[in-house]
């Protein structure tokens, strides 16, 4: 009984003191509106608005942090994107720029190539190879291309393509015809070591008003080449995007997302691709 009247008197000096205090002190405009009345000047408490808080910062992977560290250190000139742990223990997957490499935990040594996992059947390097050769198409220079739009054209598929590659021509006369809803820009990439008349033939078709050009281009694929022509022309400009971009052989095809498809493919892969897949 004593420890409950003894509480009963704290609380009644509590509420003593928040009356006495409401009453001399003037509250702040943020928090506290005293409220008129004919016979009382209770207060009204108005909460505070609420207050957006942060989401908790993701926890730093100290081995991985240590890692990468030591490789900075140890090669300086190597642009160390990140470090993850790998499914493998004390293996860590590196990437740098564009590619995708595992170390140990000193970074002594570093091994290129895939991952298996042989349980699932699953290459886990390459999802992580497509993101980091990501590139940003929306730099494209569009006005060096020529134009194919089928369908609705709500997909976009942006082309390296050698107007003698035979890949090439597979890829026009048995894929593309398969393909439906997708808009083409189509850079003429000729490797010359590979095709002498490759280059001249681009530029042929280069020449020809813009409506002529995707005609010329699908007689090509056809075997029927252009008559030789000079102009000016985005040739030299197309081969220098593309060894920047890092194709080094015809077809190749970006996403519009900036992921990089290249070799032929059957149909099936490239409407994967156009779905987001590797």
């Amino acid at each position: 009984m004593k420890k409950l009247a003894l509480a009963i008197a704290l609380a009644s000096c509590s509420l003593a003191a928040f009356a006495d205090e409401t009453t001399t002190q003037a509250p702040t405009a943020a928090t506290v509106r005293v409220v008129q009345a004919a016979t009382s000047a209770a207060p009204q408490v108005i909460p505070p608005s609420p207050v957006a808080v942060a989401a908790p910062a993701a926890p730093v992977d100290i081995e991985s942090l240590a890692v990468i560290n030591s490789l900075r250190q140890k090669y300086p000139a190597t642009n160390f994107t990140s470090v993850v742990k790998a499914p493998l223990s004390g293996i860590f997957e590196v990437t740098m720029g564009k590619n995708i490499a595992y170390t140990d935990s000193e970074g002594r040594y570093l091994m290129f190539g895939s991952l298996y996992d042989m349980q699932t059947r699953q290459d886990l390097t390459a999802p992580k190879r497509a993101a980091a050769e990501k590139i940003d198409v929306s730099k494209f220079p569009l006005a060096d291309a020529f134009t194919r739009v089928k369908g609705d054209g709500s997909r976009k598929i942006y082309l390296f393509t050698d107007p003698d590659c035979p890949y090439c021509h597979d890829l026009e006369n048995k894929v593309f015809t398969q393909l439906d809803n997708v808009t083409i820009y189509t850079f003429m990439f000729p490797i010359e070591s590979l095709h002498p008349a490759a280059k001249a033939k681009a530029q042929s078709i280069w020449c020809l008003p813009d409506a002529d050009r995707v005609v010329a281009w699908d007689s090509m694929m056809k075997g029927v080449p252009p008559a030789p022509q000079k102009c000016a022309n985005p040739i030299e400009r197309n081969i220098s995007l593309a060894e920047s971009l890092g194709v080094n052989g015809t077809p190749t095809m970006f996403s519009e997302d900036g992921r990089k498809m290249p070799g032929l493919g059957t149909i099936e892969r490239l409407e994967a691709f156009l779905n987001g897949g590797a």
